[in-house]
């Protein structure tokens, strides 16, 4: 599509705006993507900046508001732009997440708002990419600061359908899907806030990225199709202040969000000094590890952690989470460091290293991490004993205080070559590219709520993944898995990327599975995911993935019965032989493995129960 000329701008605005208001528009700046397709433009309305994004020539973010309130001074108001400083950009770098190399290309603007005499001037940044759009806000202050509150708000296209939930702290909140006209003002949404717009348009999702120094961003409804920027609380500053990324992915099916780039395009490259080999920097191990918490097979004692590293030695598992308790260890005058030091020798015979967990605030009766002193010395003894990971839990909140304290933890861990998860945390903003030692988060409602919904399931795909890795803790066989199939629970554990792959269920039903061999093979980082076009938001989750030459199809269905033809066209060329677990009618529990042969021209029959799923294996031959 070529770049809209100005007349057709102003008629397609003033659909949405008065005649008047169209009029006393200036010149607006247009950011247009590499292919043509989708574009975000810039301008005024009575003298407030406003944008809008249009993709293939239809409004798909309707004219929104942009600004920030900074100390008593609202940034975003203005009369006219500058000149606009315009780059362009075209590379990949490795990745780890659905994809192994990612894409970032994109056409950028630097647009200078000059502001009334009472506001300062500042900048717009924005970039614009085939599958979204990204902006920030750059203020060019020289003392201290407080920003309040961001205006930049989100209009939705009437008719389009929005799936939100509500936990802004945690992000652990059950995903609802509503009409956007059902949306009520005041409702709140911890992004990615997914959207299906009207007329077959695709889809599109709302979050940020670079979140640095900065207080995080949630969404807040205000009606009217309208939703709009909220902070967790004040970001003070000292100098220029420069916002994290607002992004909007956009695209005409859900594979382009799924595998969509822009969440850690926008963050920082990696230090070379801490981490030489990028992603592939050699201390950074992703793999799987057993974890006592859900696992119904005794506590977190120091002989039982032995048992469980046993058996993560006879799984295959690279690791043992160690969870909260061991802190409280004694036996026979050993203290707990003591202890973990035996357990970390016991381990490392049976080839599993150890993780561990701690609190970032005090907790039941033990200091936290918030002290940097206490923080560099607690990473430093963990080091000193050969434990590889930490597991840091309850932040509970996206404020300034715990985004600078991600940054400062990870770089602390960097120096010593640990390994973090971050718990009770908020959704990832590309801090795994900057810092790749951060091999998983929290930020979702995952097994550890003990309540399944296969339709939530089925959901978080193409909401909540869509910013990052994700620690949902997969795979259960106790009835907190009730509702849905053996095959759908094996199955998360290949739809729910996460490079750490912190496994819910005992061990020793695991070894005792018919479907041990696929469990324990299935990859803990991939070098490509298909989302097939049966995939429906709360429906179906339909995934086909790939590690090296093998090939996965995933299935998470929903709360509906279904059969599933699926085109295996997605396989090489030659021959595959098929491992797979699919569902039984009547009997939620299989666990049979099933071998066949299957080639890229054949079709794939899915019978899928109510909750059900289905994992298959294609190994070439």
């Amino acid at each position: 599509m070529h770049k809209l000329p100005l007349f057709s701008f102003a008629l397609l605005l003033s659909q949405a705006l008065p005649l008047h208001h169209v009029l006393a528009q200036t010149k607006p700046t247009t950011v247009v993507s590499p292919d043509k397709n989708l574009q975000m433009e810039l301008f005024f309305t009575q003298g407030q900046l406003q944008y809008r994004v249009v993709y293939k020539g239809k409004p798909v973010m309707e004219p929104s508001t942009l600004g920030l309130q900074l100390d008593q001074q609202d940034i975003g108001k203005g009369s006219s732009f500058g000149a606009v400083k315009r780059t362009s950009v075209n590379e990949t770098y490795a990745w780890r997440g659905v994809h192994s190399k990612a894409l970032n290309h994109y056409n950028g603007a630097v647009v200078p708002v000059k502001g009334s005499s009472n506001t300062p001037a500042f900048q717009v940044e924005a970039r614009v990419f085939n599958d979204g759009v990204a902006l920030r806000y750059v203020v060019g202050q020289t003392g201290a600061s407080t920003t309040t509150a961001d205006n930049t708000r989100f209009t939705l296209p009437a008719g389009s359908i929005v799936w939100s939930q509500p936990d802004i702290g945690n992000y652990e909140g059950k995903y609802q899907k509503q009409r956007i006209e059902d949306v009520q003002a005041g409702l709140k949404a911890g992004p990615p806030l997914t959207v299906q717009l009207p007329g077959k348009q695709g889809y599109l999702a709302i979050t940020e990225g670079g979140l640095t120094d900065f207080a995080g961003m949630s969404l807040v409804a205000e009606g009217k199709r309208v939703f709009k920027a909220h902070l967790s609380g004040n970001t003070k500053k000292t100098g220029p202040v420069e916002t994290p990324w607002r992004i909007i992915e956009v695209g005409p099916d859900l594979n382009t969000l799924v595998n969509c780039d822009i969440v850690h395009n926008v963050a920082p490259k990696p230090d070379p000094q801490l981490f030489p080999q990028g992603m592939a920097t050699s201390w950074i191990k992703p793999g799987k590890s057993v974890w006592s918490w859900l696992a119904g097979n005794g506590g977190v004692t120091f002989e039982n952690m032995k048992r469980f590293s046993q058996w993560a030695g006879q799984l295959g598992f690279q690791y043992n989470l160690v969870d909260e308790g061991w802190s409280r260890w004694q036996d026979g005058g050993k203290d707990p460091w003591q202890l973990m030091q035996e357990l970390v020798t016991y381990s490392a015979a049976q080839n599993v290293k150890v993780w561990v967990w701690k609190a970032y605030p005090d907790h039941d009766g033990t200091p936290g991490l918030k002290d940097p002193a206490a923080r560099k010395a607690f990473f430093k003894r963990c080091k000193d004993i050969g434990v590889v990971g930490l597991k840091i839990d309850f932040f509970n909140t996206e404020s300034q205080e715990i985004i600078d304290f991600y940054q400062a933890a990870l770089h602390d861990a960097a120096e010593l070559q640990l390994m973090l998860d971050f718990h009770g945390a908020n959704k990832p903003t590309g801090e795994a590219r900057t810092w790749p030692n951060e091999v998983s988060r929290e930020g979702v409602r995952g097994l550890e709520n003990e309540t399944v919904w296969p339709a939530h399931n089925a959901t978080l795909p193409f909401t909540r993944y869509l910013a990052g890795h994700g620690d949902y803790t997969p795979l259960t066989f106790r009835d907190i898995g009730k509702g849905t199939t053996l095959a759908h629970q094996v199955a998360s554990m290949a739809t729910f990327t996460s490079p750490f792959l912190c496994v819910a269920a005992n061990p020793e039903a695991i070894l005792a599975s018919q479907a041990k061999d696929l469990i324990v093979n299935i990859p803990n980082v991939w070098d490509e995911t298909r989302v097939l076009p049966a995939s429906e938001i709360g429906g179906l989750s339909l995934l086909a993935r790939r590690n090296g030459t093998t090939w996965y199809l995933a299935a998470l269905n929903g709360e509906k019965a279904q059969q599933v033809t699926v085109d295996m066209s997605f396989l090489g060329a030659g021959n595959y032989k098929a491992t797979s677990l699919a569902d039984e009618a009547g009997n939620p529990k299989a666990d049979a493995l099933k071998t066949s042969s299957m080639s890229k021209q054949s079709k794939l029959t899915l019978n899928l129960t109510e909750g059900g799923g289905y994992l298959g294996r294609f190994n070439k031959e």
